[in-house]
């Protein structure tokens, strides 16, 4: 499975069907009433504010994320709307579509809550639409990202986008049988976890119409239920809480704000357009070979990627106090097939100190991943909420409220996900839009057929070179240690 910038999704000619949701169900949802017994989660909030203030401000903004993936055969496009219209009504979070205390008020202000409305399921249903024969990839393309664009906002509903593109034989073009289904959805009821599932689910749904069969389904969950327990989590803390002290030691690391890229990205004075970047970090050979040497040294792979990060980092850099911000999934044994964004961002803090072997440190980078993984259920922006609630406590440390997105690093054994030995014959490419940035996050994915890094960064010359430096480095340590069992650092490099 890849990650594309919408601008690099490439699909094959055809003809493009489109559903919506029905007009009856878009007028019952306009009057759909608030339920403030089910708020959003912290980081749906944060989202959500975020999303409102770049629209009043006019900003470019690409707040969802999207998957497409390949079927066999034609597309029966009545068996494929019940299949639709049944994953949607299963899903309640794909109900749900929020608004603001006051029309008119500061978005950025947290004292107006964000309010969720519930659409009936029972008044949701969908049709299609075919359009023209479209023999251009490039328009497909331009088209699937202007919906993605304009039709995926949690502050309306729907904030989802269906659609698929049938490859029949068309007189002069080059296209083969099948179809590809594409969707995307505000961020605030996904993350690249649940877009996984929903390949799975929507291909069991679809082969259970076609052939009469059960779609053999887990229990859907219910992320807006989430959304109330992790309220009365919160509640719960205060200014002595373990877990806030933690949190504050782990911000007044990089001096009491969030980590950034360690090279330079030539975007200090302006946002630039954001592009990603692919790297191959090392094959399944090197893969199996690296996890073997983590696992002699107390540490296993993910926290042996975490140590190459930081190694790279000292090496490029000289900075030995390596910390990341990493998502990691909150779901329960419950929401196991569950639609949500079910992530915490988790600090992950590595002190390099008189070490200088890949061996030396990767316990430390284990430990480091474990240490994190404490906060689980408590976020950041909770704590910064509860800090600066206290008049003059956030001045003490430094801390300040913000609505910007801090830059990540993702990991994810993506062959322990739901089928993904079919990806590659599926064709299953995640989506996610660009838009203006100065910082750059990461995305670690580790396959069958090895591990890749994509990086998403401002499309500038610097950055270009900056992630590519970077990114050769890590690949550099993995395979080092692979080959030789150790890598050994004794100074910086620098940056140039």
């Amino acid at each position: 499975m890849d990650l594309d910038l919408i601008t690099h999704w490439q699909p094959k000619s055809g003809r493009v069907v489109e559903w919506r949701v029905t007009r009856e169900g878009e007028s019952v949802a306009a009057s759909a009433e608030t339920n403030r017994d089910l708020p959003p989660t912290t980081m749906q909030d944060r989202h959500l504010r975020r999303a409102r203030v770049t629209a009043e401000r006019g900003d470019p903004q690409s707040p969802w994320i999207g998957i497409a993936f390949d079927f066999d055969g034609p597309l029966d496009r009545d068996a494929m709307t019940r299949s639709l219209a049944t994953y949607v009504r299963r899903h309640d979070t794909l109900h749900s579509w929020f608004s603001f205390d006051e029309a008119t008020t500061d978005a950025a202000d947290t004292s107006f809550e964000v309010r969720r409305h519930i659409v009936p399921a029972a008044s949701i249903d969908l049709e299609y639409r075919a359009s023209e024969d479209v023999l251009d990839p490039v328009a497909i393309r331009d088209l699937v990202a202007a919906r993605f664009a304009s039709e995926t906002s949690a502050l309306s509903w729907p904030a989802f986008v269906f659609g698929a593109v049938e490859h029949e034989a068309i007189e002069g073009a080059e296209s083969s049988a099948g179809f590809t289904l594409f969707h995307a959805i505000d961020h605030a009821h996904t993350d690249m976890n649940s877009m996984v599932l929903t390949y799975s689910e929507l291909r069991r749904l679809y082969t259970a119409e076609i052939t009469g069969s059960d779609a053999e389904l887990g229990p859907a969950g219910s992320f807006a239920q989430f959304g109330r327990i992790e309220s009365e989590r919160a509640a719960e803390l205060t200014l002595q809480s373990p877990e806030v002290h933690k949190w504050l030691s782990y911000v007044m690391r990089s001096g009491g704000s969030f980590p950034g890229f360690p090279l330079p990205l030539g975007a200090d004075d302006a946002p630039k357009p954001a592009i990603g970047s692919r790297f191959v970090v090392a094959d399944e050979v090197y893969c199996e070979k690296f996890g073997a040497v983590c696992k002699a040294n107390g540490a296993n792979f993910i926290g042996g990627i975490f140590t190459a990060l930081a190694i790279a980092q000292f090496e490029l850099t000289g900075r030995a106090d390596y910390t990341a911000l990493s998502p990691v999934s909150t779901r329960s044994a419950d929401d196991a097939f569950s639609q949500g964004w079910y992530i915490n961002l988790i600090p992950v803090g590595i002190d390099i100190d008189d070490k200088r072997s890949f061996t030396q440190l990767c316990e430390v980078g284990q430990k480091a991943y474990h240490s994190g993984k404490e906060l689980l259920h408590v976020s950041v922006q909770q704590v910064i909420d509860l800090v600066l609630a206290e008049p003059g406590t956030g001045g003490a440390v430094g801390l300040s409220r913000t609505l910007t997105p801090p830059p990540v690093v993702s990991y994810i054994d993506a062959r322990r996900l739901q089928d993904s030995h079919s990806y590659d014959v599926s064709r299953v490419r995640g989506i996610v839009g660009g838009k203006d940035t100065q910082i750059a996050s990461m995305w670690i994915n580790r396959m069958h057929d090895g591990v890749w890094m994509a990086i998403s960064h401002p499309d500038t010359p610097i950055a270009h070179d900056s992630v590519k430096r970077f990114a050769d480095l890590v690949s550099s340590i993995v395979e080092t240690v692979a080959e030789q069992g150790d890598y050994e650092f004794t100074r910086a490099v620098g940056a140039r």
